[in-house]
């Protein structure tokens, strides 16, 4: 039992010392347990989430459950200690609950949030995670992605009887192709009914998106037009001043 553990931990550590995506072969060979070992403890991870697999390139990484026993494995230390203080503002400002949202995998997770004055009990928790295109703050980070990534996940993950939304492709293009033009992503009663999602991207150093904030405000509480263009207001000027403490170098005019 006990050698049992040790190897799989020796699995996770070797996952931790670096970003690169193992395949079972090359654990196979850096830990030189057998393949079959291997694909065995990968299973018991992948269904605890402290691993996931790349089922595209039939790869390995560390999972988002790691993320209450180690930052170290989400690597978003710094984004986390940089957004505190802005998603308090937008929670401020909006009076709803903020969220900064990471994409893992195909799924894009809540790494951290803020309850706003009328705080939603019904919407998502810290670590929770659902499908990238589910919800304006997940779809503006898909929109994002390589056209490679958006063309795998368009063939990939719409036709899946548990995929949420239902969504046709072409619909779907459509929308990110729309998100990018205009910078900033808003959903109508698709994830929560009679609410509305905004989403903005956040810019890395490298000019990449690396993750995304925004919020979710009930139809109830937007008094019209002019008041959700000014939410919308809100949102991308807290992406801007975020993506400024993550490096990025524009300018910020919102």
């Amino acid at each position: 039992m006990i050698q049992s553990l040790l190897r799989s931990l020796e699995l996770l550590e070797l996952l931790k010392e670096t970003t690169h995506k193992y395949s079972i072969a090359e654990l196979s060979e850096s830990t030189g347990l057998p393949p079959s070992t291997v694909h065995r403890i990968l299973q018991t991870f992948c269904e605890k989430k402290y691993v996931i697999r790349d089922e595209h390139a039939h790869t390995y990484q560390l999972g988002p459950a790691l993320i209450s026993l180690g930052r170290s494995a989400a690597n978003n230390i710094r984004i986390q200690e940089a957004a505190l203080p802005i998603l308090k503002n937008l929670s401020y400002c909006t009076r709803e609950d903020s969220y900064l949202v990471i994409q893992v995998g195909d799924k894009g997770l809540v790494l951290d949030k803020m309850d706003g004055p009328n705080h939603l009990k019904v919407v998502e928790e810290f670590g929770y995670e659902m499908d990238l295109h589910c919800g304006a703050i997940r779809k503006v980070l898909l929109a994002y992605q390589s056209e490679d990534y958006i063309t795998y996940y368009l063939d990939n993950r719409l036709d899946r009887p548990e995929a949420f939304p239902q969504i046709s492709r072409n619909a779907l293009a459509l929308e990110l192709k729309n998100i990018r033009e205009k910078g900033i992503s808003v959903s109508h009663g698709e994830y929560v009914h009679d609410a509305v999602g905004i989403g903005a991207p956040i810019f890395g150093i490298d000019g990449h998106v690396s993750a995304s904030v925004g919020i979710i405000a009930p139809y109830s509480r937007i008094a019209d037009d002019l008041h959700l263009e000014h939410m919308e207001e809100q949102v991308k000027h807290s992406a801007a001043e975020l993506s400024y403490y993550m490096g990025h170098t524009f300018k910020k005019n919102c």
